[in-house]
């Protein structure tokens, strides 16, 4: 019992690293701007090599990272079979709740920073638009809608077929998801519209979803293996699959994008856990330098909703600041001043309002969390939460 706790702790800290490292290339990624009109790539010229490939291969595999993870947790702290209602609630408080409150603030901000709207009827129009940004694919907003879909079928899939497939149930879920995506593939591509699109977005990130549970049972014997090797191969395997991130990305041509996102998805989360597991033990064996980078690490996974929600204000100020200020200012200034500001900016925020009720309640934080508590203890909350 004892070391289950102990695995069940060690996981939930890995989780968080993984998070913490996830959220912060999400940071990266909207500094440098996912395409060549929006971030610092539309300050050069379009489509820079560098500044495109980095973007790319980042969005190759990261997202996929951020629903495996939550998968992985569904299936290490999720309750069995929660009451739909109790389901929901949760889901409505951790998620939806923050889109609602903060996806127009947002919308507003970005409309904002291209001019006032001049007279009435200008403002009339561009209030009546802030409701689509609770659809997706409005920006960052997405990633709610499909997590809250992977759970949710999820959920409804162990209802119904449970006890009838038995510890076969999320091998033959995960075979689902796959035959789903592709059967509805031809719908989803050759429509358009809302309806389409959402179908769409739930099922391809689906898939990972289902993943993150099945590879969930092999984890404990991955990190033993790994805690096991010398420091070097623990050093190496992380490694080795950025390298194979890279190399897939290289290889498959550009129209295959589908394809190298898949395959870079799981490579990706094996990066990562491998990546934790190796700042885990250096943490305990080596000096307090590591011990404090695994810490923040952990800590910025158990903050990542914050992060999430509030970055692209300070992410675009900082830009403009910037800008304004000196426009020729180099591209390596613009990341690491971006990147601070994405990630201090929103930590600010947080320690200034932490313990404000409305705050906590906005955020998808129900109460706030004692000073005591270790991310292991903490719940769950925003990008990697569980059914």
């Amino acid at each position: 019992m004892q070391n289950r706790r102990e695995d069940s702790q060690t996981l939930s800290s890995e989780l968080f690293c993984m998070r913490g490292i996830g959220i912060l290339l999400v940071v990266l990624v909207h500094v440098l701007g996912v395409d060549a009109q929006h971030g610092i790539r539309k300050l050069f010229p379009p489509n820079r090599m560098d500044l495109r490939l980095l973007v790319e291969v980042i969005h190759s595999f990261n997202m996929a990272v951020m629903l495996m993870g939550s998968g992985v947790a569904a299936a290490a702290f999720g309750r069995e079979s929660p009451p739909l209602l109790d389901f929901i609630r949760k889901k409505l408080n951790k998620l939806f709740v923050p889109m609602l409150v903060w996806a127009p603030v947002l919308f507003l901000m970005q409309e904002l920073t291209w001019g006032l709207p001049h007279g009435f009827e200008a403002w009339t129009k561009l209030l009546l638009r802030m409701p689509t940004t609770w659809f997706p694919p409005y920006s960052i907003f997405w990633f709610v809608h499909a997590l809250v879909g992977c759970t949710l079928l999820t959920w409804a899939f162990r209802k119904v077929a449970g006890e009838a497939l038995g510890r076969w149930l999320w091998p033959a879920y995960f075979g689902i998801t796959m035959v789903m995506h592709l059967v509805a593939s031809p719908w989803t591509e050759g429509g358009t519209g809302v309806l389409n699109e959402y179908v769409e977005l739930i099922l391809y990130w689906n898939r990972f979803f289902a993943l993150g549970i099945v590879v969930f049972p092999w984890l404990a014997s991955v990190r033993q293996w790994l805690t096991g090797s010398s420091i070097p191969m623990q050093a190496l395997v992380p490694a080795g699959f950025m390298a194979a991130i890279i190399a897939v990305y290289a290889v498959l041509p550009a129209e295959r994008y589908a394809l190298v996102a898949a395959i870079n998805g799981t490579l990706g989360f094996c990066m990562l856990f491998s990546l934790s597991a190796f700042l885990r033990n250096r943490s305990v064996e080596w000096g307090t330098a590591w011990k404090g980078a695994w810490r923040r690490l952990v800590y910025t996974g158990s903050i990542s909703m914050i992060l999430f929600l509030f970055h692209l204000y300070f992410v675009s100020g900082m830009r403009i600041a910037l800008e304004r200020v000196h426009p020729e200012t180099m591209v390596g200034v613009h990341l690491v001043l971006g990147t601070l500001a994405g990630c201090v900016g929103p930590w600010l925020l947080y320690l200034l309002f932490k313990g404000q009720s409305w705050f906590h309640w906005s955020v998808g934080m129900s109460k706030p969390a004692p000073r005591s508590a270790t991310p292991a203890d903490q719940s769950r909350e925003g990008l990697a939460s569980s059914p």
